[in-house]
């Protein structure tokens, strides 16, 4: 092969390799798109009519902001009874607690938690709940995790003795907000002093502010804090710790994988149904309607068959297919309901989130997937990928879904309420279903195919190995030629040989001249003489013929 022609058959390859992946993009294109109409018009709208802000399984984080994934539990939270100040303070725990710091009263050990100042002997105290009985009561996280609020508030960590005044200043208020209310009214203080006669009420509410004056802020809220942090504590540690979390978070979570695994195959049968149409309708159009000059009605009827028959043959085809496309998708959903579930212990998801997450994580376990139990007939560098195509499809879904919303606020804004959803979901699923499958493309061609890798290899091989296989090649070539020739010269002496020994008859020089010749081919001449030829012929078991 010379070089031109060594340069014209890479170009033809290459040239044949880039339309063969154009092709492919293309029938890629086509099933994507297939795949993105079907989504929102079908099995995908049905799916994300289910996801809630939130998530499915009810957090601490949650409902303390009004949103709850089950209406039993809001129920619950409505139906937790009014706060009754009795039951707190008069409960055993507040009572023992209150008996042993007056104890520390009287021995002159007591500390203002507010102030972080002595209490004296005979200075007015309560015992104060610190983070309010009644803001405890009122905690939707309390409730949710079904604690009782008197144990959770008549602790040790959330009840110390503070000024009387200072106590019903502070109220059922937060420590910040109480803080912040003060900081307001303190003005109030050079208002009153600048007065030559205060009312009792005035001067009332000028002794309460001078008084508020003395609390240390940094000490205040420092303890606020701890004794809040060890409420929230018992409250995660009783709720994320239960059963009933654990139930919730199964159970909701085996139901998305159930509804993901079976919208990954319907998905793929739907997929399939209108491929199989489209090609129907594309010989309708090409050949007309009629078969074989069969009338209209038994022409329909029998191309609904063909088609059903066809749909048929491709699941049939792909039943292993299907159980793995099932059992990917219950994993994804399974996993992507416990990554939601706990995203919202801290934070809380909208639907779009949702969405994302359970796009992202269908597309991370497909990557894991091929990487862990890759195809036998691809190479290490094929099967990588071949992830990041999975990962990055996962990303341009997750772009998507945030544009579907941008393109969703615009049409509600122009009056395109009803319409808006569906419009959005058919038209950017199409075009990120054609935006992965051109980047795919893309990766692949700047990618080395393994077509080309084995192509570089061979050329490498022979390259390296040509000049001894063309040196070993002309050896043989003499070899066998020096051969062909000394056979040629053997058997033209060994005729000449036999021609004059049979014209002088000369029967033994006969024989040899023809046992030479038979040697060529390594045989042996079996009859030699004529006592040869007269034992076979009286050989009782002979067959008949003479064997030579």
């Amino acid at each position: 092969m010379t070089q031109q022609e060594f340069d014209v058959f890479k170009s033809d390859y290459y040239a044949k390799s880039r339309k063969m992946r154009f092709d492919q993009m293309l029938d890629e294109c086509k099933k994507q798109v297939l795949q993105s109409i079907v989504n929102p018009f079908g099995l995908g709208a049905i799916l994300s009519t289910y996801d809630k802000t939130g998530g499915n399984v009810d957090t601490i984080h949650n409902v303390r902001n009004g949103i709850y994934a089950t209406q039993e539990e809001r129920d619950v939270y409505t139906n937790r009874g009014q706060y009754d100040s009795d039951n707190y303070h008069k409960d055993k725990s507040y009572i023992a607690i209150n008996r042993q710091r007056s104890q520390l009263k009287k021995h002159d050990e007591a500390i203002d938690y507010m102030t972080g100042k002595k209490i004296g002997i005979n200075q007015k105290t309560d015992l104060d709940h610190i983070v309010s009985a009644k803001e405890i009561h009122n905690d939707a996280g309390r409730v949710l995790a079904e604690i009782r609020g008197e144990s959770l508030a008549n602790t040790e960590d959330n009840l110390a003795l503070t000024d009387a005044s200072l106590n019903r200043s502070k109220q059922d208020k937060a420590m910040i907000d109480f803080l912040k209310r003060r900081d307001e009214r303190l003005a109030n203080i050079y208002r009153l002093e600048q007065k030559r006669e205060l009312k009792p009420n005035e001067q009332k509410e000028l002794e309460k502010l001078k008084k508020q004056q003395e609390i240390n802020d940094a000490k205040a809220l420092e303890v606020d804090k701890r004794a809040r942090d060890e409420i929230n504590k018992r409250i995660d540690k009783a709720y994320y710790g239960s059963r009933k979390f654990a139930f919730n978070a199964f159970q909701t979570s085996s139901l998305e994988g159930i509804k993901m695994g079976g919208q990954q195959v319907l998905v793929l049968i739907m997929v399939e149904f209108f491929s199989v149409l489209f090609d129907e309708i594309c010989d309708m159009y090409h050949n007309g309607i009629l078969l074989e000059e069969k009338k209209l009605l038994q022409s329909i009827k029998e191309r609904i068959c063909q088609i059903a028959e066809k749909i048929k043959e491709r699941i049939e085809k792909k039943y292993g297919e299907l159980i793995q496309v099932f059992g990917t998708g219950f994993l994804s959903g399974f996993v992507s309901n416990l990554a939601t579930t706990m995203i919202n212990v801290f934070a809380t998801t909208s639907k779009r989130l949702i969405r994302i997450i359970r796009e992202g994580i269908f597309s991370l376990i497909r990557a894991i997937k091929i990487i862990m139990f890759p195809p036998k007939d691809l190479t290490k560098e094929e099967i990588w990928l071949e992830a990041q195509k999975l990962i990055v499809s996962g990303v341009i879904i997750g772009l998507g879904v945030f544009v579907e919303q941008a393109i969703e606020v615009f049409l509600k804004s122009i009056g395109m309420i009803s319409f808006s959803e569906i419009l959005t979901s058919v038209f950017v699923g199409a075009i990120t279903g054609v935006t992965i499958a051109m980047v795919m493309y893309w990766l692949d061609t700047r990618q080395k195919s393994i077509e080309q890798m084995r192509y570089e290899e061979i050329s490498k091989l022979v390259i390296e190995n040509l000049p001894m296989l063309i040196e070993e090649r002309e050896e043989l070539e003499n070899i066998v030629i020096e051969i062909h020739q000394n056979r040629l010269l053997a058997l033209e002496k060994s005729f000449t040989d036999y021609c004059m020994a049979y014209e002088y008859c000369e029967d033994e020089n006969v024989c040899n001249a023809l046992n030479r010749i038979c040697n060529l081919w390594g045989e042996e001449l079996k009859i030699k003489t004529i006592q040869d030829v007269q034992n076979v012929l009286e050989n009782p078991n002979r067959a008949g013929k003479l064997k030579w």
